[in-house]
C-alpha cells in the first residue's frame, strides 16, 4: 500500500478519541493530602513520588465500571471515527498483558484484565479503528528508561550508576511494542510521545517494528528525528494557517490528560467546537482526549460535551470528514472555511446578519445551502465578489452554522493578500516569504510561526493589496510556551511603503481563549502607518534586539534557534480617527 493510501482513512476521519488512562487515576492529582501541582498523568515526576510507593497503587487499581463497550459507543456518538488508547505512558506501567515485565494492569492489579484487548475488541465490533499511545523514550519506572528527574526515583542513585537507554529498548520497549502489534488485531497508527534525545537509530527501530509487523499501520512522527508518516503538533497547540502538511492536533478537554480531580477547567461545547472545526480548516485531524476516573467510569463533563459534538456533526459532519483547508490565503473574521470536492463550507462562528460577502472566488457558484435546510437554496449575486443575500436568521438555533457553497469546478480563488470587506489585512507569518540572513535558519515551521527569528537571522515579507488608502493601524499578534513569561524588551525593525522604524513590542492585550492555558498569545499595538496610493505595498519585519532568556527546549534543539519570537501575523486596520 502506497503512503498516501495508508493516509486516506485517517485524512477522512478528522476527528478521534484520546484516552489518558492508567494508575495515575487513582491519586487524581492528590498524594498524602497534597494537591500535586501540574498535569495528572505526571503526578510521579511532579510530586517527584518515590517508585517504590507509586507501584503500590496497582494493588488499588480495581475499576469496576470500566465498560469498553460504552467507551467505544460515546466516541462513535461524538462522531469520532478512530480511538487512541495510552497502552504505556511515562510511568511505565502497562494496560496490557505482557511477558516482558510484570508491572502490568493484568499482572500485578486485583483487576486483572488486558484493558487494551478489551478496547481493541470493542473498536472491531463498533467498526472505528483502534490505535495505541506507547511512551518509548520516557519510562520512569525501568532504570534505564529516562533520566535523573527527582531523588528517590530509583532505589539505586543515577549517579551511581551507568544509564543506558539501549537496554530498557531492548528488555521492556521493543518486546512490549511486538506484543501490540501482533496480540491485538489491526492497529490503525501508533501515537508515539516524547523522542527528547531519541538517536536516528533508535526512531527507525521503533517506527520499522511498527511497519514490518503492520505495514499498513501509521506512525506518528514523535517517534524523533524525521521518522512517522505524519506530524503531530505540540499538545493543545494549533496550527495558524494550513501548510500543506498531514497534520494533527492532540487536544483537552480541561486542562490536564489524566483525570485530576482538582482541575475544573473544561473548555466550553462551543470552543471544543470551534477547536476541531479550526483543524479541519487548516487541514488537520483533532484529537480530543478524555481521561476516565480510577472506577473506569468517564467525568460527566466529558460525556456532556462529546454528545453535544456529536449532535453538531450528525447535521454539519460534512463540512469536517474528508474536507481540508481552502484555498484563500487570509482567514475570514468570524467564519472558518473548509473545501471538499467542487464544495465550499462556511462555517460562522458568528451569523452575518441578512447578506455576506466573500471576496477573492474565481469560479463560478451555482448554489448554496444551509445544511441545516439543504432544501432551500439561499440567495446569491456573483461578480468581483460572491455574495450570499437574504440569508435567514438561525442565529439563536444553532452553534456554527454551515454554509455549503457549490461550484462548477474545484475552487479557484484569487491568491493576493487582499483586504477583508472592513478594508482590514491580516498578514500570516505563514504566508509570508522568508529572507534569511546569511547562515541563519530562519524558516516557518508546520503551524505557521517563524523558527529561529530573532537578531541575527533575517526578515519577514508580506506583498498584499490596499483598496482604500489612508492610514492603518498596525499590531503584531504573538504566542509564548505556558512556562515563559512575557519578555520585555523585544524591538522589532518595521519596512512599511514609505514608513521605516524600530519599535517595542509591549504586552497591550493578553487574549483570552482556548489557547491561553497552553500557548498564551498577545496583541501588541505598534502605531499606524500611512498608505498613500491603492495597489500593492509591502510589509518586511524583523527582529532588531531580543533580550536573553530561558527557552522552553524539551527537543533539545540548538538554543540560539529555540530562542525565537512567535510571530503568528501582523495586522493592518484601517485608523477610523484619520
Amino acid at each position: 500500500m502506497s503512503a498516501e493510501d495508508k493516509l486516506s482513512w485517517w485524512r477522512e476521519a478528522r476527528f478521534g478519541m484520546f484516552i489518558h488512562w492508567g494508575l495515575y487515576s487513582i491519586p487524581a492529582g492528590i498524594w498524602n493530602g497534597r494537591e500535586i501541582p501540574g498535569i495528572g498523568e505526571q503526578i510521579l515526576r511532579f510530586g517527584q513520588i518515590p517508585m517504590a510507593e507509586y507501584e503500590r497503587l496497582a494493588a488499588d487499581f480495581n475499576p469496576v465500571n470500566f465498560d469498553a463497550d460504552a467507551i467505544v459507543k460515546l466516541a462513535v456518538d461524538a462522531g469520532m471515527k478512530y480511538l487512541v488508547f495510552t497502552a504505556k505512558h511515562h510511568d511505565g506501567f502497562a494496560m496490557f498483558k505482557s511477558d516482558a515485565d510484570p508491572f502490568n494492569v493484568v499482572d500485578a492489579t486485583p483487576f486483572g484484565r488486558d484493558v487494551v484487548a478489551e478496547l481493541a475488541e470493542a473498536c472491531e465490533r463498533a467498526g472505528i479503528r483502534f490505535c495505541i499511545y506507547y511512551s518509548q523514550r520516557q519510562d520512569w519506572h525501568h532504570p534505564d528508561g529516562s533520566w535523573k528527574e527527582w531523588p528517590e526515583q530509583h532505589p539505586v542513585p543515577f549517579d551511581e550508576r551507568d544509564v543506558d537507554f539501549n537496554r530498557c529498548m531492548t528488555e521492556k520497549c521493543i518486546p512490549h511494542m511486538k506484543e501490540l502489534m501482533t496480540r491485538y488485531g489491526r492497529i490503525g497508527l501508533v501515537w508515539y510521545d516524547t523522542p527528547v534525545d531519541s538517536t536516528p537509530e533508535q526512531s527507525r527501530a521503533f517506527t520499522e517494528l511498527v511497519h514490518d509487523l503492520q505495514p499498513d499501520c501509521l506512525v506518528c512522527d514523535r517517534v524523533g528525528t524525521g521518522f512517522g508518516d505524519y506530524a503531530v503538533l505540540g499538545d493543545n497547540e494549533f496550527p495558524y494557517c494550513s501548510r500543506n502538511m498531514d497534520g494533527e492536533v492532540p487536544a483537552t478537554m480541561n486542562n490536564s490528560w489524566g483525570y485530576k480531580s482538582t482541575d475544573s477547567n473544561w473548555k466550553s461545547v462551543e470552543q471544543l467546537l470551534y477547536s476541531l472545526i479550526r483543524s479541519a480548516a487548516n487541514g488537520c485531524n483533532y484529537l480530543l482526549n478524555i481521561g476516565p476516573k480510577s472506577d473506569g467510569s468517564i467525568p460527566a463533563e466529558s460525556v456532556e460535551r462529546l454528545r453535544a459534538i456529536g449532535d453538531w456533526l450528525k447535521v454539519n459532519g460534512e463540512a469536517v470528514y474528508g474536507a481540508g483547508a481552502a484555498p484563500f490565503p487570509n482567514p475570514l473574521r468570524g467564519c472558518l472555511m473548509t473545501v471538499k470536492g467542487n464544495n465550499l463550507y462556511l462555517i460562522f462562528r458568528r451569523w452575518p446578519g441578512s447578506t455576506f460577502e466573500l471576496k477573492g472566488v474565481q469560479s463560478r457558484a451555482v448554489r448554496a445551502v444551509l445544511l441545516s435546510e439543504p432544501g432551500r437554496p439561499l440567495k446569491m449575486k456573483q461578480s468581483d465578489s460572491l455574495v450570499l443575500r437574504t440569508l435567514p436568521d438561525v442565529s439563536s438555533q444553532t452553534c456554527f452554522p454551515v454554509v455549503r457553497v457549490e461550484f462548477d469546478e474545484p475552487l479557484r480563488v484569487d491568491p493576493r493578500l487582499i483586504p477583508a470587506t472592513d478594508g482590514t489585512v491580516t498578514l500570516l507569518s505563514g504566508n509570508a516569504e522568508v529572507r534569511p540572513a546569511k547562515g541563519s535558519r530562519l524558516a516557518v515551521d508546520r503551524k505557521g510561526l517563524p523558527v529561529a527569528f530573532h537578531e541575527k537571522s533575517g526578515r519577514l515579507l508580506w506583498d498584499f493589496l490596499i483598496e482604500q488608502p489612508g492610514r492603518y493601524r498596525l499590531t503584531a499578534l504573538t504566542n509564548r510556551h505556558w512556562s515563559q513569561q512575557w519578555i520585555s524588551g523585544i524591538q522589532l525593525k518595521i519596512k512599511c511603503s514609505e514608513d521605516n522604524r524600530t519599535v517595542e513590542l509591549v504586552q497591550d492585550v493578553e487574549l483570552e481563549n482556548i489557547q491561553a492555558h497552553y500557548h498564551p498569545e498577545t496583541v501588541s499595538c505598534l502605531g499606524t502607518v500611512g498608505l498613500s496610493e491603492p495597489g500593492m505595498h509591502q510589509l518586511s519585519v524583523s527582529v532588531a534586539e531580543m533580550p536573553q532568556f530561558e527557552v522552553h527546549n524539551p527537543l533539545c534543539e540548538d538554543l540560539e534557534d529555540a530562542r525565537t519570537l512567535n510571530l503568528i501575523k501582523m495586522t493592518l486596520t484601517p485608523d477610523e480617527t484619520n
